[in-house]
């Protein structure tokens, strides 16, 4: 058996286990499943889909009747008039028969959303909520990220006092439209994307005839990290030293709980620990707390490899150059504990920084926002930022993690 056919045998085998359980859900998550169990079989071959099919009609079970309906909601790939679609499972008449009911934009610290919302002829409703990336520097043309498809419960946090997130009504068409046009531009796609690709596709053909083709997976190759300058590394550390001096008192307690909370993401693989994985190292855990945490941090601003981090963070770690973080964290020192740091806020900074002397267009803006917002989440999370505004802790940690950055 050749590696095609292996991956073939083990989607059908793993199709046809969760079958039962399909027979359970609605139309619209069996839609959803549908589209993730294409988008496996699409790596098995360019035929995968239709020997998915064909295995699914010869099992002759009840849950491959209910995945054969589901599959063609998404796909249009069954004969309906192939007997092994009986028995039809108690949702088959609701399968593709969902209509809009509105759609939200949404802004959060790290980026934009749209959230479409969807009702079928059986009253289930559900959402499907697509991230959007700004576009890349010298480009017009923003991306999709993440995709989740969900019941409508999924908006209910959005409401949330400590959300931080800003949503208001548009037409939906002008949801679909900027969704198609993000999608043709999306030349690596996630892997949500790639699963829900079918079901997103199904959704736009609403106000969209030729939405565009099912996203299918890439490998993103990984960057290359531009080449370190030593020269810029000692301007930079001077620059830092004369505009800020000697680096505040550092609260020891703050130190330890920053470093807890990094310890417990390496212990249970979160995203946050590739920071650490990506800083000069590798780290020992059982180093002193500070030197724990300025590793994680200064890996944000200069890490020595891409590899542990995702796409987005790769992408982001790129974009920023020395002199945005150099003004950026000048900038947030001067401001004291209480200035604002969010992505924008922190591009303001760079802007107003008399030691930068250049500046950031206009058009880069909102990419150079974005990628503040990701290398800054881990700030975040370990205390140097609350509630989008710079912290003691933040004040006397990052000048000291950026002379870390441009000392390796």
């Amino acid at each position: 058996m050749n590696d095609s056919a292996e991956l073939l045998h083990i989607i059908v085998a793993d199709a046809l286990a969760q079958a039962d359980e399909l027979l359970e859900l609605d139309g619209p998550r069996a839609e959803a499943w549908a589209s993730d169990l294409a988008a496996l079989a699409d790596e098995a071959g360019p035929n995968g889909l239709a020997e998915l099919v064909a295995s699914l009609s010869d099992a002759g079970t009840a849950g491959a009747a209910a995945a054969l309906w589901a599959l063609d909601a998404v796909t249009d790939s069954v004969d309906r008039a192939d007997p092994a679609l009986e028995p039809a499972p108690t949702w088959a008449d609701s399968l593709a028969t969902s209509r809009s009911t509105g759609a939200s934009s949404l802004t959060a610290p790290r980026g934009a959303s749209l959230a479409l919302r969807f009702i079928d002829s059986a009253d289930v409703g559900h959402v499907i909520l697509v991230d959007l990336l700004p576009a890349e520097l010298g480009s017009t043309a923003e991306t999709i990220g993440e995709v989740h498809v969900g019941p409508p419960q999924i908006l209910d946090g959005i409401e949330e006092e400590d959300a931080d997130i800003s949503a208001f009504e548009i037409p939906a068409a002008e949801a679909a439209a900027r969704i198609a046009k993000a999608l043709a531009a999306t030349e690596a796609p996630r892997d949500s994307l790639v699963a829900t690709g079918r079901l997103l596709l199904a959704r736009l053909r609403e106000w969209i005839d030729e939405p565009g083709a099912a996203p299918r997976p890439a490998t993103a190759p990984v960057p290359e990290l531009p080449p370190r300058d030593p020269e810029d590394d000692a301007y930079a550390r001077d620059i830092l030293d004369r505009a800020l001096g000697p680096p505040a008192t550092v609260e020891n307690d703050a130190v330890a709980r920053a470093a807890a909370v990094l310890r417990d993401a390496a212990a249970s693989d979160a995203p946050m620990a590739r920071w650490l994985a990506a800083s000069v190292g590798p780290v020992d855990l059982d180093d002193p707390d500070l030197e724990v945490v300025i590793a994680a941090l200064a890996a944000t601003a200069s890490p020595v490899t891409l590899e542990p981090l995702d796409a987005d963070t790769r992408v982001a770690v790129v974009d920023l150059e020395w002199a945005d973080w150099l003004g950026a964290v000048v900038g947030a020192v001067r401001g004291g504990p209480g200035t604002p740091v969010d992505g924008e806020a922190l591009v303001d900074l760079v802007n107003r920084c008399p030691e930068v002397t250049s500046s950031i267009p206009k058009n880069d803006r909102a990419r150079v926002a974005w990628a503040f917002s990701v290398c800054t989440e881990i700030h975040t999370e370990i205390g140097l930022i609350a509630d989008g505004r710079i912290t003691e802790l933040g004040i006397a940690l990052w000048p000291v993690a950026l002379r870390a950055a441009w000392s390796t």
